[in-house]
């Protein structure tokens, strides 16, 4: 008990040394180009609103000069200068917190269909979710995300669809790592296809609902040579072609029902013979 008591009041002493950053990710590994604030309580000579990291991965800090800080987090950077500081002899107990004000040294690249393309610098662990909502969020023709990251081992794709990284934030959603290129495709629109005797030959874009008849009126209806007997639509299904006839003249009178078309059938018309 005595033990875990001992322990306990440490860690307390190591906290009020160091002091609590306010960083948004205590994990963060500072880089090249960001910019830190540095608080020393009572000591304003050691305090500092802004500095920045040099390419040379250092910050130039009052009598101790350059201090490496590439690749540690913000408690690393504290203690470092709360242990230069006792050791110059300058403070004796100081507490000393150190906070990330301008992430520049990490990014990913984001690229197609959302709001606002480019780069993002990353604020710690961000994942996918976090930085495309950051870009304004995807657009409504936003299709496959595409992640590719260089590894040691080589480059990796990460393929996720945008349905499952809205139902599925869990396994869907990962870490963004720096140098991370996301790109979001554009989604792939079904049609349908409009041939033969039709006044305009085109392909439509399919809608849930639309029918036979309503695909050919949007084509222009059928020229003077157009047979509204000889009309089929031609469609695959399990991999299996299958024609399907249709008759406008009984659709128009009633006694058929119009036809609903799948994603991809394709409507031909025939000529009638004078």
């Amino acid at each position: 008990m005595k033990r875990i008591l001992l322990t306990i009041l440490a860690l307390s002493l190591l906290c009020c040394h160091i002091g609590l950053s306010s960083s948004s990710d205590w994990f963060y590994k500072v880089g090249k180009r960001d910019v830190l604030s540095i608080s020393v309580p009572g000591n304003p000579d050691f305090s500092i609103e802004t500095i920045a990291v040099s390419d040379e991965g250092s910050i130039n800090y009052p009598i101790l000069g350059d201090v490496d800080v590439d690749g540690l987090t913000v408690a690393e950077i504290a203690e470092k200068i709360r242990t230069g500081l006792i050791e110059r002899k300058l403070l004796l107990q100081p507490a000393v917190s150190v906070d990330v004000k301008d992430y520049r040294s990490q990014s990913v690249t984001i690229l197609g269909e959302v709001k606002t393309t480019g780069k993002h610098f990353l604020k710690g662990r961000e994942r996918l979710l976090d930085v495309l909502a950051e870009a304004g969020g995807v657009s409504a023709t936003a299709g496959e995300i595409n992640i590719n990251r260089v590894t040691p081992e080589g480059s990796q794709n990460i393929v996720i669809k945008t349905s499952e990284l809205l139902t599925d934030t869990v396994n869907k959603n990962p870490l963004l790592v720096s140098g991370d290129v996301i790109f979001i495709r554009t989604k792939e629109t079904a049609q349908v296809f409009v041939s033969g005797e039709v006044a305009v030959e085109k392909p439509l874009p399919f809608v849930e609902g639309l029918t036979v008849y309503q695909a050919i009126i949007t084509a222009g209806g059928l020229t003077r040579f157009g047979a509204k007997n000889k009309v089929k639509i031609k469609r695959t299904a399990n991999g299996k072609e299958e024609i399907v006839p249709v008759n406008l003249s009984a659709i128009e009178k009633g006694k058929q029902k119009d036809v609903p078309l799948l994603p991809n059938d394709q409507i031909i018309v025939g000529r009638r013979v004078f």
